[in-house]
C-alpha cells in the first residue's frame, strides 16, 4: 500500500514538472515573438527617419549650392563694377567713402538678413512637402487638380490645360504641374477626340495637323496618332469643303481648285475629286 501511495506521490510530481516546463516554453516562445515585432516596429521607425533625413539633407544642399551661387554672383558683380567705377570716380570715392561704405553696410546686411529667411521658409517648404501631400498643405493644389479635371473633359491638350490654369485660373506652377501630373488622361487619345470634333469644319489632313499643334497644343506624337486614328475620308471631307463654301457658283472651277490646294491644303487629288463630284453650280 506504501509503494501505491509512494508511486501515485512522484507520477503526480512529475506531471507538475512536465507542465511546469511546458508553462516556461509558451512563456520563452511568446517573448521571443514579442521581442521580433518591437525590434520590427523600431527597425521601421528608424528606416523612417533615415528616409526623412535624408531628404533633408538633399534639400538641404539644393537650398545650400542656390545660396552660394547667390553669393558668388553678387561678389563677382560688386568687383566688377569696383574696377570700372574707380577709374573714373577716385576723388568722389575717396571723399565720401565713409558715407557710402556705411550706406552699402546697412543695405547689405537688411536685406541677406530677409533673404536668409526666405530662403529658409523655402527649404521648410521643400521638406515639409516631401512628408506631407501638397493637397494637405495647400488647398489651391486640391482646387487646381479638379479644374484641371474639368477642362480635360473639353477635350484639350495638356499644354492648353497648363495656359487656362495659369494664365485664367491664376494657379502657380507648382498647383498647376500637381494637378496635371495627377489627371489620369491619355493625351493621344484626347488629341483623337479633339480632332473628331474638329469634322465639322471639313479640314484637311495638313490643315488638321497644324489646327492640333499650333491652336490646340498638342505635341506632334499625339497630333499624329489622331491623324492616324480618325479614319476621315480626305477626298469626301475635300468635297464636303466645296459644298460648304457661301457662294461657290462665284468661283470657277480652276480658282476653286487653286483655293483647295493652296489655300486649304488639299493634295491635288483630293482637290480634283472635290471638284468633279461636289453638287455646285459652276460659273463655268
Amino acid at each position: 500500500m506504501n509503494n501505491i501511495s509512494w508511486y501515485n506521490t512522484n507520477e503526480s510530481s512529475s506531471r507538475g514538472m512536465k507542465y511546469s516546463i511546458g508553462e516556461k516554453q509558451v512563456k520563452v516562445f511568446m517573448m521571443k515573438k514579442f521581442l521580433i515585432v518591437i525590434f520590427s516596429i523600431f527597425g521601421l521607425m528608424v528606416g523612417m527617419l533615415a528616409l526623412m533625413a535624408i531628404e533633408y539633407q538633399i534639400s538641404y544642399n539644393k537650398w545650400k549650392s542656390s545660396y552660394t551661387g547667390k553669393i558668388v554672383t553678387n561678389s563677382e558683380e560688386k568687383y566688377s563694377t569696383s574696377s570700372s567705377s574707380t577709374k573714373y570716380y577716385d576723388y568722389k570715392k575717396y571723399s565720401t567713402s565713409s558715407s557710402s561704405t556705411q550706406n552699402y553696410d546697412y543695405k547689405k546686411y537688411s536685406s541677406s538678413s530677409y533673404g536668409n529667411k526666405d530662403d529658409l521658409e523655402s527649404l521648410m517648404n521643400m521638406f515639409m512637402k516631401g512628408l506631407i501631400p501638397p493637397s494637405l498643405l495647400y488647398p489651391e493644389y486640391t482646387r487646381a487638380y479638379e479644374e484641371a479635371k474639368s477642362w480635360s473633359k473639353k477635350p484639350l491638350s495638356k499644354q492648353q490645360i497648363k495656359i487656362y490654369l495659369t494664365k485664367y485660373d491664376r494657379y502657380s506652377e507648382d498647383a498647376t504641374q500637381y494637378a496635371l501630373n495627377k489627371l489620369n488622361v491619355d493625351w493621344k487619345e484626347q488629341a483623337l477626340l479633339r480632332a473628331k470634333s474638329f469634322q465639322m469644319f471639313h479640314f484637311s489632313k495638313e490643315m488638321l495637323v497644324w489646327q492640333l499643334i499650333n491652336v490646340e497644343q498638342f505635341t506632334q506624337e499625339e497630333a499624329d496618332y489622331a491623324i492616324e486614328q480618325v479614319n476621315f475620308d480626305w477626298k469626301e471631307e475635300a468635297v464636303k469643303k466645296v459644298e460648304a463654301i457661301a457662294n461657290p457658283g462665284n468661283m470657277s472651277k480652276e480658282e476653286l481648285l487653286e483655293l483647295l490646294v493652296k489655300k486649304r491644303k488639299f493634295t491635288q487629288e483630293e482637290a480634283e475629286y472635290a471638284i468633279e463630284h461636289a453638287q455646285v453650280d459652276w460659273l463655268n
